[in-house]
């Protein structure tokens, strides 16, 4: 969310400060042109809460991934709430205490060298997925299926196998099954309210459905509202709960990200923050924010929101081809636009971007929003979208060879009744 739609969200609900990293300058400009904010050298924690306590915080909140473990911790410096401070940014540990709750049964481990990812790879079988255990977005997220791929990782990462890897993790790879039909992928996220006051039954929780990943597990989209089965999805949210509770995540907005395994689901990783884009794809199918329902949680402060959805949307983030390296054509804006349902293009890479696969979801080269009356409408308004972006963008390999992602598109093109073919 940006420093105004925060600030919207908050006006009324509680006296809002921002606190803005010294190494962005820019955006102390924007902050304060909205609410009282003050600098501070995010690399220093102490200085970092010496800052919100002049401020006079009572509690410290983020909305972006990379700083949930900032907040968490200054937030326990402020009211003694440790439980989950060490989750945010280490998802090694949240592995481990998914496992000890009997929640999980993903073998995992941080690998300090090469010699150690190939042991795990031996014991734990192929394929495994490595990842930085603080990492956000799928950046460096690479999918090893055999020992050849163990082999491109430490090279392409710079690493010999006996040099050390840093703060790097790795675990079994989780396979799910796409119950919203075969144009989805198969995992969800599961957006949980907890105000902490007791009262988080009744507290909103709802599931977000996501397009296929483009090679390796770079997102390319999210859905909504949900079109899997009402069971299904309540059997997903029981999952994210259980899985809150067995980490101590007992107040404020929770993103958990869920493999629709079955019969029992299997969580990939928690998070502790509303879910990237979820709360613009909420408001453009029911006018409402959640935003200010995220920072009533934070508040410890229960709040009421009934989501009727007027109709359906979806953000499309294009993906480069994994092959490629340059995009050598890119359509206009207005050209975007004119499609049926486009309501806004955020992002648009031109002719001549750099593009590596290994910098994750935030290197979709077009940011597109969608939306339809329903399910139905939405998906052929998707599969125009995505035929018209596969055919005006042109990517080259580092050869100097055109490189396409025919399956990538066929998949989100499939039709819902082709589900068993």
């Amino acid at each position: 969310m940006t420093p105004a739609e925060i600030a919207a969200c908050a006006d009324g609900l509680a006296d809002l400060h921002f606190l803005v990293n010294a190494a962005e300058p820019d955006v102390v400009t924007v902050a304060r042109s909205l609410a009282p904010a003050i600098q501070a050298d995010f690399s220093d924690r102490d200085a970092c809460l010496d800052a919100v306590r002049g401020m006079g915080a009572s509690v410290v909140g983020t909305f972006n991934d990379q700083m949930c473990p900032l907040a968490a911790w200054l937030d326990a410096r402020l009211n003694g709430h440790a439980d989950t401070e060490a989750l945010w940014g280490h998802k090694d540990v949240q592995r481990e205490r998914l496992r000890a709750a009997r929640l999980s049964g993903v073998m995992s481990n941080r690998v300090s060298d090469g010699s150690a990812l190939r042991e795990f790879a031996r014991q734990a079988g192929f394929p495994v997925v490595v990842k930085p255990t603080n990492g956000s977005a799928s950046n460096e997220v690479w999918l090893l299926r055999q020992q050849a791929d163990v082999d491109a990782f430490l090279a392409r990462s710079g690493t010999g196998p006996r040099q050390e890897l840093d703060d790097t993790f790795a675990e079994q790879f989780i396979a799910g099954e796409p119950w919203a039909g075969p144009h989805r992928a198969d995992y969800v996220s599961a957006e949980i309210f907890r105000p902490g006051s007791g009262t988080e039954p009744a507290a909103p929780r709802f599931v977000t459905d996501r397009l296929p990943s483009a090679w390796p597990f770079r997102e390319t989209g999210l859905v909504l509202p949900s079109a899997i089965e009402p069971e299904r999805q309540r059997l997903l949210l029981t999952t994210a709960e259980r899985a809150l509770d067995a980490v101590g995540a007992r107040k404020g907005v929770f993103h958990v990200e869920i493999k629709t395994k079955s019969p029992v689901p299997e969580i990939i990783e928690l998070n502790g923050r509303l879910g990237g884009f979820v709360a613009r794809l909420v408001r453009y199918g029911t006018g409402e924010r959640l935003g200010r329902l995220a920072l009533s949680c934070l508040l410890g402060e229960a709040q009421e929101l009934t989501l009727s959805w007027d109709r359906c949307a979806l953000v499309l983030l294009f993906q480069a081809p994994a092959a490629a390296v340059a995009v050598t054509r890119a359509p206009t804006r207005r050209e975007i636009r004119r499609l049926p349902g486009v309501v806004a293009v955020d992002e648009l890479s031109p002719e001549g971007t750099a593009v590596d696969w290994r910098q994750g979801t935030n290197s979709a080269v077009a940011w597109v929003w969608l939306t339809g009356d329903g399910h139905d409408e939405l998906h052929e308004r998707l599969a125009d979208l995505a035929g018209f972006l596969s055919d005006k963008f042109t990517f080259v390999d580092a050869d100097g060879r055109e490189v396409r992602d025919s399956e990538w598109l066929e998949r989100v093109s499939k039709s819902p009744a082709l589900e068993n073919t």
